[in-house]
């Protein structure tokens, strides 16, 4: 039997007032992890569909919830799977893996029925870090392909991405390497696999603040910890051969012309100038080749703009602001 869904709610990290979890089926009828906050009964604005990226949970966004709040959107939002408490992938519950990107596309169908059967109020704004803006972008071309609306599924009326996920910050050897490395992982049957150097030891909570990759928020990184001690099932550690075959597939298809020239929607990209791990430079490109498309530079920020200090989030939530204020 399915245990209820929660939301887990400790000092450091309390739950939105008003906040609703769910179960939801995936494509494979595999339990996924949903969760909703309604709009302020005065000055509600529309809804906000919030995506986080890879490791990441629904409760690490508690903060940015608030916040969306307080512009009078509703919030709707998903772990994926693989991570948070929606089904994990392999029996080592801490190995981020996917056998394809169109898995996700696959969950998001369903998770838009689920938007639409909540009757979440429009317009719809998508909001999404990392991978989580890859496969927004992917939905994106679903949805202006005309495939979305053909299943009668709601249409984003805008997106707005956080360092998305279009190509990671490697040098040239080493993209070769990781493409030589993944796609021969998954040829021979090792897709599950962890990365070469990868392991549990790398699991959310085990690495200290100092030299962390993400932000130079020593607080904010401190409520991460908090929430995995309290709640171990969330951890996730390095990703598989299989993951990152996936992901290299999934960035290639969302670069080329034929994906570009499919869309419509107007999308904001917001790149953090110190992100490690993202290529910045290439988002910028990226952003000039969307028609419509918007590029924010987060200057001084580490890959997880929205978990950054006060200061430097600041440019962000200002041009998320006059970006949604035309749409909503």
């Amino acid at each position: 039997m399915t245990r209820p869904a929660r939301l887990l709610d400790i000092p450091e990290n309390s739950v939105p007032e008003g906040g609703d979890a769910f179960w939801f089926d995936g494509f494979d009828g595999q339990k996924l992890r949903g969760a909703v906050w309604p709009a302020p009964e005065k000055g509600a604005r529309g809804t906000v569909l919030l995506f986080g990226g890879r490791t990441e949970f629904i409760e690490k966004y508690f903060e940015v919830i608030t916040l969306l709040r307080a512009r009078g959107f509703g919030v709707i939002t998903m772990d994926w799977r693989g991570q948070g408490l929606s089904v994990r992938m392999t029996g080592n519950p801490l190995k981020g893996h996917i056998d394809d990107f169109a898995q996700f596309d696959r969950d998001m169908a369903l998770f838009m029925k689920e938007v639409a059967a909540r009757q979440c109020p429009g317009p719809l704004i998508g909001l999404a870090h990392s991978m989580g803006g890859n496969i927004l972008m992917r939905w994106l071309y679903l949805a202006d392909s005309g495939a979305a609306r053909a299943a009668g599924l709601p249409k984003l009326d805008a997106l707005v991405l956080s360092a998305p996920m279009m190509a990671l910050a490697l040098s040239p050897a080493a993209k070769v390497a990781m493409r030589v490395l993944c796609f021969s992982g998954m040829a021979l049957g090792l897709g599950k696999k962890y990365i070469p150097g990868g392991g549990d030891k790398d699991a959310l909570g085990a690495q200290k603040f100092e030299g962390n990759a993400v932000t130079s928020d020593p607080d904010r990184y401190a409520r991460q910890d908090a929430i995995v001690a309290a709640e171990p099932a969330l951890k996730l550690a390095a990703p598989t051969l299989g993951w990152g075959g996936a992901a290299l597939e999934s960035m290639d298809w969302t670069q080329s012309d034929a994906f570009v020239d499919q869309l419509k929607t107007p999308v904001l990209i917001a790149g953090a100038s110190k992100d490690v791990l993202v290529d910045t430079p290439c988002l910028e490109t990226y952003a000039n080749r969307l028609p419509g498309a918007e590029y924010l530079d987060c200057y001084g920020a580490k890959h997880e703009i929205m978990m950054e200090r006060d200061v430097l989030q600041k440019v962000f939530w200002d041009r998320f602001d006059s970006f949604v204020a035309a749409r909503a």
